[in-house]
């Protein structure tokens, strides 16, 4: 576990320049949610739309968006695959992605093609690579 200040990033999880969280579930399939410093500050969360179950994706396309008091944003997913679950809980109480940020995901996808998933994976920021980053992320969104 990693810890940069009240920030605890699990290191066993890949993480993406738009502190988005992903989890290898498999060799294949792996979900994706949001950090504790994407948590915090979304701030109250009014709705969060994804692409429906089934949908094939390519990485670094539209994924989904969510929205708060405070911004939209849209999510690009990290990986090549067919999303293969969707976090319906998430349409009723999308507060889960706030309150328990690393214990709710927002989607799951399979890769049809693992050595290409093991690809872009190792493009993301993983165990104690994510400490400066985060500094940096800290720094600009509370200006310190």
């Amino acid at each position: 576990m990693v810890k940069i200040e009240e920030y605890n990033l699990p290191d066993d999880l890949y993480y993406t320049d738009r502190n988005l969280w992903v989890r290898l579930e498999s060799e294949d399939t792996i979900s994706i949610g949001f950090n504790g410093l994407a948590a915090k500050s979304i701030g109250k969360i009014a709705f969060i739309r994804l692409l429906p179950k089934g949908r094939a994706i390519l990485k670094d396309k539209f994924l989904g968006s969510v929205e708060s008091a405070k911004w939209v944003e849209r999510l690009r997913s990290p990986v090549t695959g067919t999303i293969t679950e969707v976090n319906g809980e998430l349409r009723r109480k999308p507060k889960l992605v706030t309150d328990d940020p690393y214990g709710t995901w927002l989607v799951q996808i399979k890769s049809e093609d693992t050595a290409r998933l093991q690809e872009e994976l190792v493009k993301l920021i993983h165990g104690e690579a994510i400490k400066p980053f985060m500094e940096e992320q800290i720094a600009k969104l509370f200006k310190k």
